[in-house]
């Protein structure tokens, strides 16, 4: 082989400073556009060039942080037409577990994790457009799209709304709220075991004073929630819900499962539906049906510094073989404020295998615990200490062990777990 020229080396060298010059040269662009939205926020409207404001291309603009957590940070038009809300919130805890383990495993067990971490990018394009993205990486690192989906809203009063895309469909009250807007510091074993999760859909809502439902079509399965983004969709499920309210007039009392003090009394009736028909060559278990249907229906009591919910889900499961089976579960919880910042709540799980064939026993589980608001306008902060007990072992029930639940592999009756767990975003 023969020697390298001398020119070669510097020349190397030379197109490196290159790339890192290139490289800078994005850092800056980017630093800089992070600095004129910042500017925005504090000096307020944005002014576009004249050449441009002729047109009409581009609007006055402003910017800001919405002290709820709700919206989190967003740019929008001056006169509300146009919007983009950033924001994002992630749930750090600690657990630890104690149980009669399988063989080969410790009967204690304890460690740090992130349960979620989620990023949403969502607002308006006019006022007859909404679009919603949702990004999420779970416990094990998987980054998925959980949420994305385009709104029309129309009617008298932009009372009626379409939306097309991924996103969640209105089954079950707990599945509908935000992991951020639970009770808990996660979801229920019912909603891990039943819930249908987000799915591909078209879904039409309609709202008036008192009572509000949706429709939906989509691809969502049954117990798909839990093994999301893997989840096995459907070939066709069509969804329903009806909410009513028995007492009050104001729909944001029901926007979270939390109870503010503040809030007005009221009283809220739902009822869903949903068939569900199965790709049969591609399913898979625990989802190895042809078909299946699912009822629902709940009952939530609020007032000042307190909500309570009951909730009932029954589910039929026609099976590629045998004969129909039916499962259902209940979910009792409720949460009352000792203070503005200090709230105490405590869940009850029955999750029941019904008549399905086999061996299976009733999951029945205790859930206690003690949540602290930093800050009385939003529910992105919250920093929580839950303790929960299990009666049965979870090996001979319908719900799936997992450590996001607390809930743990085991072949014996009666386990404990403890968390603490950090909520915060922005």
């Amino acid at each position: 082989m023969p020697p390298k020229r001398r020119w070669e080396q510097p020349r190397k060298t030379t197109q490196l400073k290159i790339e890192i010059l290139t490289l800078r040269a994005i850092a800056f662009e980017k630093l800089h556009l992070i600095i004129t939205i910042g500017i925005c926020a504090l000096l307020g409207p944005l002014h576009v060039d004249a050449a441009d404001e002729k047109d009409n291309s581009e609007v006055p603009l402003t910017a800001g942080y919405d002290k709820t957590a709700a919206n989190g940070f967003f740019i929008r038009s001056k006169d509300g037409s146009f919007r983009l809300n950033i924001g994002a919130y992630s749930q750090p805890r600690f657990d630890a577990n104690w149980r009669d383990a399988p063989a080969g495993e410790d009967d204690f067990t304890s460690g740090f994790s992130i349960a979620l971490t989620r990023f949403f990018f969502e607002g308006n394009y006019t006022e007859d457009f909404d679009y919603h993205l949702r990004l999420q990486i779970d416990d094990e690192g998987v980054f998925s799209l959980l949420v994305a989906y385009l709104q029309y809203n129309f009617g008298e009063s932009k009372r009626w709304n379409v939306r097309a895309g991924r996103q969640f469909v209105a089954l079950s009250r707990e599945d509908w709220q935000s992991a951020e807007d639970l009770l808990t510091t996660g979801y229920s074993p019912n909603d891990d075991t039943f819930a249908i999760g987000t799915s591909d859909a078209i879904q039409v809502n309609s709202t008036s004073d008192r009572q509000r439902f949706w429709a939906a079509v989509g691809n969502g399965a049954y117990g798909g929630k839990r093994t999301f983004p893997d989840n096995e969709p459907a070939e066709i499920a069509l969804t329903g819900r009806w909410e009513y309210q028995l007492l009050g007039t104001d729909w944001s009392v029901w926007d979270d499962l939390i109870g503010r003090r503040g809030k007005p009394s009221g009283i809220l009736l739902g009822i869903a539906g949903g068939y569900q028909k199965t790709d049969t060559v591609s399913a898979t278990d625990p989802a190895a049906f042809d078909s299946g249907a699912q009822l629902n229906a709940d009952l939530s009591f609020n007032g000042d510094g307190y909500q309570t919910m009951l909730a009932g889900s029954m589910t039929w499961i026609n099976p590629q073989t045998g004969s129909t089976y039916y499962n259902y579960g209940i979910l009792a919880q409720g949460g009352y404020f000792l203070t503005q910042k200090i709230q105490v709540y405590g869940q009850y799980n029955l999750v029941s295998p019904g008549n399905q064939p086999g061996n299976l026993d009733n999951f029945n589980s205790l859930t206690a615990g003690l949540n602290y608001f930093p800050f009385i306008r939003t529910n992105r902060w919250k920093f929580s200490g839950e303790l929960g007990y299990l009666f049965d072992a979870i090996n001979d029930t319908l719900v799936t062990p997992s450590g996001t639940l607390g809930w743990l592999a085991s072949d014996e009756d009666g386990q404990l777990y403890a968390r603490i767990q950090i909520q915060f975003g922005f």
